[in-house]
């Protein structure tokens, strides 16, 4: 047998053959992907190697890691919205560093969503704040509330646990349902009706948002019609780069149960996604429980190299024992869980449509059209309440009804300025009414961009028509017989119909690093009123355009914003006037020389919309090597035509408010390397108001607030000390008269039946509005490790007044009285990882208010409800699936 030779030198090639293939295969391309425009991270752009049927996608912040088969070859970014980009790679090649992805032209701003570690966003001129999707991963709200308060400038009014009906306050604004706040979905109006009945009674539930930015200043203008303080706009989910499965289960105390499921994807160049939410808590308080079910689908396409489509359908359901009556002082501190109106509910649903198209004739040319439509309808069941002294409770609704409802009264002992709020009983039994309420919204918007020159400079003009059409139903219905009942008799029938032709121009002048961009606004309203239980009595009606009460006005808001960048910062300064449209509330009345009343037969209907000139000049930039990112604004709200300014406190003569103040927002890197990240965020808000003139009559003051020693003789104070900025008047009983007296004591004031209160010369100097805390502010630690994240974040809200009277007592019923400061601490934890090849894992644990240091949140319906509680702990957990 023939010898073999040099069997080692055999066994050595094989070896560097293998190890040469072995270490190559391991060698991992990375890089980062981002806009080209804003330079902001894009998440989820798909990397792929065609060639070898492999591909990943970039993470939340834009990072991507892919281990080729191959020494050389061709890899391709693609990103939903932009436009694709294919490099070159070889053996020798590992970082690709950062790789810019230009938007295309077709691109809509309602897909986009950045994952900008900016709290800003740079395309919006003035004042902005966003919250991006990582932080909203972390926090994992219950609510939209939940965020919305780390937001400088933003004060939460609370009052209900999910935010279903939110009550935001921008600036100073009136917080009670968000109705001096533009609320948006994906840029579009999601308020009932915006311009007559402007209340959230809808908000999407938190699981859908991906993304939320608040906006101020000049450039607000784009928006309409409630632009005087804010706007919010929620952004939802884009469809997914690659096809993927998603499902996100959440647990937590008080039977919290959220369950989202997703299916979405890019194919081509159509992206889609269709996404169900169902939502169920038993609540903070007893009988406060609600279900939520929302379920919407989207769909994306660019149909050519100049046109692109978007398609949005979505429909909320909810079902939930809602009541506005809460606490009386004494059952807060008794047991602030507690709430005996068990049959109160409100249902609703709520249908909308989005549909955009996109054409460019050219490249520096574009028509956007949308159109918008929604439906609306709720119901609001709310037992009929009384006030009855504590010690009254079980004589009053009796033995069966204290023994179902009220027994954690037993046992204990009670003073005269004990009350609690109980179902209302009249010859034994409890009765209920219910709000209905019907709206229709619709409308078509028109947007024209053009790219242009002016001076050799390049310039941006924007142009916008919109058509804008809202109609609601308003009827109550009694129902005197049981708590239970769900249906009643017809008390008002009020039908509402508005017609908006709105638009505004706007241009974007750069001389090199300085911008100047002037906005003018256009509101041509025409609306009318018709009471058709009224008219359905008149037998010789004629029509049913019979009864109408109109009101038509227009309104035109200028604005312009200054902007400078130098390096790494942008200074930023606007001017605009802002309008809140005058709706249901004041919108149907008559306004002479200043004095405001019901319009008399024959008198035509003249109120305008409420008006404010803004100013505001601030900072936004980066610092130490874009270690600290953040901005800072200095803003001054000067309103006038004032009317409503809280729940039955109305300005007889327009009042005029002024609100300024400083907001500050960080977030500072302090310190980073390839595992470990800790940032410190923060946000602070100092706010100051004042009351500068105006008439003002609070109507629940001495008819339904019930009143203990301590607010009694404060008024009596406050009239003494300044006698002429007060109208007193009293009944005796030989009927209403003006009480004269220089000074008033505790005998006069069982017999008031009603007080005027002056602002400004001759009256009260120093008022400051309803909810405006001087100090609002947040600061929170967080830190990452590979997968982990953890963190924490401390809330402070510091002491607020809650009507224009600025009572600091509290009255016996929780009506009235300043607020006392409060602080909530909020923790969580996330981990990321792989769950084979094909699933990423998300399991995570989120701790609300952790200290559980219950608070007085509001006292938003005042007479009607008393105290609303915070502040309850929280814990809930679960488990975030895709793939």
């Amino acid at each position: 047998m023939k010898k073999k030779r040099f069997p080692h030198l055999k066994v050595l090639f094989l070896l560097t053959i293998l190890c040469s293939f072995s270490v190559f295969s391991q060698t991992k391309l990375t890089g980062k992907v981002i806009g080209a425009t804003d330079l902001q991270p894009l998440i989820g752009a798909q990397i792929i190697i065609q060639e070898e049927q492999l591909g990943v996608v970039t993470d939340d912040f834009g990072h991507f890691e892919i281990i080729p088969r191959s020494q050389a070859g061709a890899i391709t970014i693609k990103y939903l919205g932009y436009e694709e980009k294919t490099l070159d790679f070889s053996s020798s090649t590992t970082n690709l560093g950062t790789i810019e992805l230009v938007r295309a032209n077709t691109t809509l701003d309602e897909v986009i969503v950045s994952a900008s570690p900016h709290n800003y966003k740079t395309e919006f001129k003035g004042s902005n704040f966003r919250i991006n999707p990582v932080t909203l991963q972390n926090i994992n709200p219950l609510s939209t509330e939940e965020v919305l308060r780390t937001i400088p400038g933003v004060n939460i009014v609370g009052d209900m646990g999910l935010s279903n009906r939110p009550n935001i306050s921008i600036r100073g604004s009136w917080g009670r349902r968000s109705k001096k706040v533009l609320l948006m979905e994906d840029g579009t109006p999601s308020a009932p009706a915006p311009y007559i009945a402007p209340g959230a009674y809808y908000n999407p539930v938190s699981d859908r948002i991906t993304s939320i930015e608040v906006y101020k200043g000049a450039d607000l203008l784009r928006f309409g019609p409630n632009n005087m303080y804010g706007a919010v706009n929620y952004i939802t989910a884009l469809p997914p780069q690659k096809p993927t499965l998603r499902l996100k289960l959440t647990g937590g105390q008080r039977n919290y149960a959220s369950g989202l499921f997703s299916y979405g994807g890019t194919w081509n160049n159509m992206g889609a996604l269709v996404e169900g939410v169902y939502k169920k808590f038993d609540g903070f308080t007893d009988n406060s429980s609600v279900e939520v079910l929302n379920l919407n689908a989207k769909v994306f396409a660019q149909l050519s190299e100049n046109q692109s489509l978007y398609f949005k359908v979505s429909g909320q359901f909810e079902d939930n024992q809602a009541s506005l009556s809460s606490q009386t002082p004494f059952t807060f501190e008794t047991d602030p869980t507690q709430n005996p109106l068990d049959a109160d509910q409100f249902t609703m649903r709520r249908y909308g449509l989005d549909i955009i198209h996109k054409w460019l004739p050219n490249e520096k040319l574009s028509f956007t059209s949308k159109l918008y439509a929604s439906d609306f309808e709720r119901d609001w069941w709310r037992q009929v309440t009384a006030k009855v002294r504590a010690s009254d409770v079980q004589d009053y609704v009796g033995d069966a009804i204290y023994n179902d409802r009220y027994r954690y009264l037993d046992g204990r002992t009670f003073n005269d300025e004990d009350y609690v709020i109980v179902g209302r009983v009249m010859n034994g039994l409890e009765s209920t009414t219910d709000s209905r309420w019907i709206y229709k919204v619709s409308g078509i918007k028109e947007t024209m961009r053009a790219m242009w020159e002016v001076f050799d400079a390049p310039s941006e003009l924007e142009a916008s028509f919109n058509l804008h059409r809202e109609t609601f139903k308003d009827v109550f219905l009694v129902a005197d017989n049981s708590r239970w009942a769900r249906s009643g008799t017809t008390t008002k029938d009020l039908w509402y119909r508005l017609w908006s032709v709105n638009g505004y121009i706007r241009n974007e002048f750069n001389f090199g690093n300085l911008g100047v961009t002037p906005i003018l606004r256009f509101e041509h309203v025409d609306m009318y009123r018709q009471d058709l239980m009224v008219l359905a009595e008149d037998p010789n009606l004629g029509s049913t355009s019979e009864g109408r009460e109109p009101n038509v006005y227009n309104q035109f808001l200028p604005g312009i914003t200054i902007n400078y960048k130098k390096s790494r910062g942008e200074i930023f300064g606007s001017v605009y006037q802002g309008m809140i449209a005058p709706s249901k509330v004041f919108g149907f009345l008559v306004e002479q020389d200043g004095v405001v009343t019901n319009p008399l037969e024959g008198q035509s209907i003249n109120i305008d919309p409420e008006l404010s000139w803004n100013k505001e000049l601030g900072w936004r930039g980066s610092l130490l090597n874009n270690c600290i990112n953040g901005q800072m604004t200095y803003f001054h709200n000067a309103s006038r035509n004032f009317y409503a300014g809280g729940r039955n406190e109305v300005f007889q003569e327009l009042g005029k408010v002024n609100v300024r103040g400083v907001e500050l927002a960080f977030d500072a890197e302090l310190f980073k390397n390839e595992e470990h990240q800790i940032h410190l965020l923060g946000n602070a808000t100092y706010m100051h108001s004042k009351v500068i003139d105006g008439r003002l009559e609070d109507r629940d003051l001495f008819s339904q607030v019930i009143h203990g020693a301590a607010t009694q003789n404060e008024y009596v104070a406050k009239v003494n000390s300044n006698r002429n900025a007060y109208e007193v008047y009293v009944d005796d009983g030989g009927g209403e008269t003006l009480l004269t007296d220089e000074t008033i004591d505790a005998a006069d004031f069982p017999n008031i039946t009603r007080g005027i209160i002056t602002f400004g010369d001759g009256g009260i100097k120093d008022a400051e509005a309803p909810y405006t805390p001087k100090i609002n502010m947040s600061i929170g630690l967080n830190y990452d490790w590979k997968g982990l994240s953890s963190g924490f974040n401390v809330h402070h809200v510091g002491e607020q007044f809650t009507e224009f009277h600025n009572f600091e007592s509290e009255s016996a019923d929780g009506a009235i009285g300043q607020l006392p400061s409060f602080t909530t601490v909020d923790a969580f934890v996330n981990y990321d990882f792989k769950m084979g090849k094909k699933i990423d894992a998300t399991v995570f644990v989120n701790g609300k208010n952790i200290t559980d240091q219950v608070y007085r949140a509001s006292r938003l319906n005042r007479a009607t409800s008393g105290v609303f509680a915070g502040g309850f702990r929280q814990i809930i957990f679960g488990v975030n699936l895709k793939m």
